[in-house]
C-alpha cells in the first residue's frame, strides 16, 4: 500500500515522516530524525497538503508554480465546508475493530462507549455544533447505553438522527455552548 519516501501520518498519535524502509508488515518511519516502526493500519499518506501550505510571494513563483498554486485553489473550491460536513462515528465494532472475535459482547460494549466518549470530548473540544452517533438498530443495547451516557451530561441533547439519511440506528447530538 505505501512505498519507501512517500510522507505518512500515524493514524493514533501526533507522528508525521517518511517511509524509510519496509519490512514485511512493518513500515520504519523517520520522524524528526528518529525512526519507529508502525504497522499498516496505523498509517495514512498524507495528501493535499499542497492546498494548505503557507502562501508564497507571487513573485517568486515560476509559471508551473503558479499553475499548481491556482490547481490548488480550484480544489480547495470544490471541498465541502467544514461547518457543513457532519463529524459522526459509526460504533458498528467491525468499523471499529478489524478483529474483533476473541471480545465477550459486555468487552464489546465497553470499547464502543468508551470510543464514543472520546468523540464526544474532541467534539466538544473542537467546537462542533452538532455530530451524529451510529449504533445500529440491532437489540438496542447499544442505543440504551449512548443514550444513557448522553442523559448524564450538561450542554446536550439529542435526537434521532435524519431518517433519511441514517434509517433508525443513528442519534444527532446537539452541542449547546
Amino acid at each position: 500500500m505505501f512505498k519507501v519516501g512517500e510522507k505518512v501520518r500515524a493514524v493514533d498519535e501526533a507522528a508525521e515522516g517518511i517511509i524509510e524502509a519496509i519490512d514485511g508488515a512493518t513500515y520504519y518511519i523517520n520522524v524528526d530524525g528518529m525512526t519507529f516502526p508502525y504497522d499498516q493500519d496505523e498509517l495514512v499518506r498524507v495528501e493535499h497538503d499542497d492546498l494548505i501550505k503557507p502562501h508564497l510571494e507571487r513573485a517568486t513563483l515560476t509559471p508551473k508554480e503558479r499553475e499548481a498554486e491556482r490547481a490548488a485553489r480550484k480544489k480547495l473550491r470544490g471541498l465541502q465546508d467544514a461547518e457543513d460536513a457532519t463529524y459522526e462515528l459509526d460504533l458498528h465494532i467491525h468499523a471499529l475493530l478489524d478483529r474483533f472475535e476473541h471480545m465477550t459482547n459486555g468487552e464489546i460494549l465497553q470499547y464502543q462507549m468508551t470510543r464514543c466518549r472520546a468523540f464526544l470530548r474532541e467534539a466538544i473540544e473542537k467546537r462542533y455544533p452538532k455530530v451524529v452517533i451510529i449504533h445500529g438498530v440491532g437489540e438496542g443495547v447499544l442505543r440504551s447505553e449512548v443514550h444513557r451516557f448522553l442523559d448524564q451530561q450538561d450542554h446536550l441533547s439529542y435526537h434521532d438522527a435524519p431518517y433519511r439519511t441514517y434509517g433508525f440506528g443513528a442519534t444527532e447530538v446537539l452541542i449547546h455552548r
